[in-house]
């Protein structure tokens, strides 16, 4: 009777209903990151299924259990990665009792997510995909269930930032896309460091700092004497 005891009691559980197999959680994680590394490495075009299953340790079989086709894969690895800048935005709130500090803690959070290798690999997926018209339906959907996501926690942190001159008309969409942008044109020039105009030290803090100080006065003249 002992025998039988403990093979039950060394058997894995099988997930509840609802809840993911871990195993399967992992595997399918591990492939989205060798996905991530190839189209890094080698780019959207080279980046083959089979480079990423050997690059994950599994068979294409196991690619296309969970995937289906490179298409739909393609477009998990853009869905993994706005998915994570959802978590980014949500539930965290700026607490600088000045402009000029919540400004400063709003460039660090969109630039650190910007300047993430990985969005240098979601925006190949999103720029090749949208124009293939084999995709270009379900990326535009992606985006538009990450916009409708994020886009709520996104404004409340400009409006935290911005204090009263947040109901300036368009302020709160102009000032989130120089953040963006200014993140992405860090990663940039980590990646083609020969067309860096400024010494590597310290550069990316510098110039986050000198970012949030060209904000800062435009933010306090339009929020006038009441601006926090």
């Amino acid at each position: 009777m002992s025998a039988p005891e403990s093979t039950a009691a060394t058997k894995r559980p099988a997930p509840k209903r609802g809840e993911s197999d871990p195993d399967d959680v992992a595997t399918r994680q591990r492939v989205l990151d060798a996905t991530i590394a190839c189209i890094l490495e080698l780019g959207f075009y080279r980046s083959s299924t089979n480079e990423i299953a050997r690059r994950a340790g599994v068979t294409w079989g196991v690619i296309q259990h969970y995937f289906g086709t490179r298409e739909r894969l393609m477009v998990a690895v853009l869905q993994n990665g706005f998915h994570q800048f959802i978590e980014v935005v949500e539930g965290v709130h700026l607490e600088g009792d000045t402009v000029r500090e919540r400004m400063g803690e709003l460039v660090d959070m969109f630039a650190d997510f910007y300047a993430r290798p990985e969005y240098l690999a979601d925006l190949q997926v999103l720029l090749s995909m949208d124009r293939d018209p084999r995709t270009s339906a379900e990326v535009r959907e992606t985006m538009r269930d990450v916009a409708a996501k994020s886009n709520v926690h996104v404004r409340r942190l400009l409006r935290e930032a911005l204090g009263s001159a947040a109901t300036t008309p368009d302020l709160l969409d102009t000032v989130f896309l120089v953040v963006r942008g200014f993140g992405l044109s860090q990663q940039l020039l980590d990646t083609m460091s020969y067309d860096a105009p400024a010494p590597k030290r310290d550069r990316v803090a510098r110039q986050r700092r000198l970012l949030a100080d060209l904000l800062v006065p435009l933010v306090e003249h339009l929020g006038g004497p009441e601006a926090p």
